[in-house]
């Protein structure tokens, strides 16, 4: 049987979420939130100290961003080789599409240039979005405060090592209001 209960009665006790009604033991209060980078690497500064107010998007840790540098600098280099590689597949097959109808160059010509342009532009497709997840990683070597709040504890430290297996290591801990 279900129990319809005046609004003022369940507000303290329910919460809704998505349209699903969770109960909850005890009235909404503030709570520590554990923030952790999403990408790995070594800790290179601590920009925070406990009991530091922090505002949403202020900086409160930053990895050694050598290595990641490297690799957005890398991803963007094969970006535009593979944008000179398209536009070059894509001449020559205008070309070669040219020399067929003046009766120079084969049907197989044509397809292999054609076939040519088809991967150089499935390449540049391809740099395009690791370089894009390399810049989103690069981006996450900053860890920024989600929200406002206070420091409670910052079990970070410089040298400290973010694993890649996927562990969640706290950095910073912050009490939302």
């Amino acid at each position: 049987m279900i129990r319809i209960l005046p609004f003022r009665k369940v507000l303290p006790r329910l919460l809704l979420i998505c349209g699903v009604v969770l109960t909850l033991s005890a009235p909404a209060r503030a709570a520590d939130r554990v923030l952790a980078f999403a990408v790995p690497g070594v800790v290179a500064e601590m920009k925070v100290k406990a009991g530091a107010q922090v505002e949403k998007g202020a900086i409160l840790a930053i990895l050694d961003q050598r290595p990641s540098s490297a690799r957005k600098k890398a991803s963007e280099a094969k970006v535009e080789a593979a944008m000179v590689r398209s536009e070059l597949a894509a001449r020559r097959l205008e070309q070669t599409e040219q020399l067929f109808d003046s009766l120079s160059a084969s049907t197989e010509d044509v397809e292999n240039a054609s076939t040519t342009a088809a991967t150089a532009r499935s390449d540049l497709q391809t740099a395009k979005a690791q370089a894009s997840i390399i810049a989103w990683r690069h981006e996450h070597t900053t860890l920024r405060a989600p929200f406002a709040g206070i420091v409670t504890s910052v079990p970070g430290y410089p040298g400290m090592i973010v694993p890649h297996n996927g562990d969640v290591v706290p950095v910073v801990i912050i009490r939302t209001p």
